[in-house]
């Protein structure tokens, strides 16, 4: 989610103050002087539903930040950046992190496995079938060279016969 100008930013915490009862927690800060960036996860728990339920949602949170006055080393926020993962969203609710984590990693990973373990396979078997090729065409070119003296041999004795078959028949 990305929000530009002080009133649009207002207007986003207004939002978010509705739906927690708690505070996000702040993981981690980095500053550069000029942009934010917080690691932190927001607990949400929209105040219209029970208080037992909540989520707890890692997210990046990026502010942008400008001088007020000119040299006046004041800052205001101009900009803020919101993202947050898939992962992080799927694991926040229990039953779809239940189903994340021990059904759909898991097929996932047996699938790539296997999907890897047959490519190689056919990657193996392509090669093995390049030597056999090699192979056939050496060989065929050994009975071709072959076959050319054994074919100057048969042509110089028919060449033989037919004059003699000549001579015969004056």
């Amino acid at each position: 989610m990305n929000t530009e100008g002080v009133e649009c930013i207002r207007h986003s915490y207004t939002v978010w103050q509705t739906l927690n009862r708690v505070e996000p927690t702040i993981n981690n800060i980095v500053f550069d002087g000029h942009t934010a960036v917080v690691h932190l996860t927001h607990n949400l728990s929209p105040t219209v539903l029970p208080s037992f339920l909540k989520l707890q949602v890692p997210a990046i949170t990026t502010f942008h930040f400008s001088e007020t006055e000119l040299e006046s080393g004041l800052l205001k926020i101009y900009k803020q950046e919101d993202s947050w993962t898939l992962e992080g969203l799927l694991q926040s609710v229990p039953l779809i992190s239940f189903w994340y984590n021990n059904i759909l990693r898991s097929v996932m990973g047996k699938v790539l496995t296997t999907a890897g373990d047959i490519i190689d396979s056919a990657m193996e078997h392509a090669q093995q079938l390049k030597l056999q090729s090699r192979d056939i065409q050496q060989l065929g070119h050994q009975v071709a060279v072959q076959n050319i003296s054994k074919l100057d041999e048969y042509k110089s004795d028919l060449k033989e016969i037919y004059l003699k078959g000549l001579k015969e028949s004056e």
